[in-house]
């Protein structure tokens, strides 16, 4: 497998996990916002704080080829 189609699925993959992470963020800031419980909102705080972190670090991988004229191979490089 060459560094073009490894990018290529890196970038693909990176894309895919954003829209789940984004969905799974939706799902627990409503369970979130229906908490009763000081254990469960701690709970999803804290699950929420580490969805947050993984969107962050897959647009940063998103962005970074965007910005590049090519975008598969700013992966590659």
């Amino acid at each position: 497998m060459s560094k073009i189609d490894c990018a290529d699925g890196v970038f693909t993959s990176a894309s895919l996990h954003l829209d789940v992470v984004d969905e799974f963020i939706a799902i627990t800031q409503s369970k979130l916002n229906t908490a009763t419980s000081d254990f469960t909102r701690d709970s999803l705080t804290d699950l929420l704080a580490g969805l947050t972190e993984q969107r962050e670090t897959y647009r940063a991988v998103l962005t970074a080829a965007q910005t590049s004229a090519e975008p598969v191979a700013a992966l590659a490089a």
